[in-house]
């Protein structure tokens, strides 16, 4: 579980932060206030961003969709590990 930023109890499963993106507000779980992940979410997408262009150049279409799948896969925990959530100014 994550920790929200407004009552430091559990917000939410890591799964579901794992989904959340920068721009959407959740609710926490507990006390129902909003929060969001925090702006420097939108650089978690660079790993997928990459696996994508490995897609477009590789000579082998298997070594380009498991570079998207591995980018898909460090995107979704660099969001969940290393992008914190913060109070949504909504």
């Amino acid at each position: 579980m994550v920790n929200c930023p407004h009552c430091g109890r559990a917000a939410m499963s890591l799964l579901r932060k794992s989904a959340l993106g920068p721009g959407r507000v959740v609710k926490c779980q507990a006390c129902g206030k909003p929060i969001v992940a925090h702006w420097m979410a939108v650089f978690a997408a660079v790993p997928a961003f990459v696996g994508g262009l490995v897609l477009l150049r590789a000579e082998s279409r298997p070594l380009g969709v498991l570079a998207v799948v591995a980018g898909v896969l460090v995107m979704a925990a660099v969001q969940t590990f290393l992008v914190p959530l913060v109070r949504s100014g909504s």
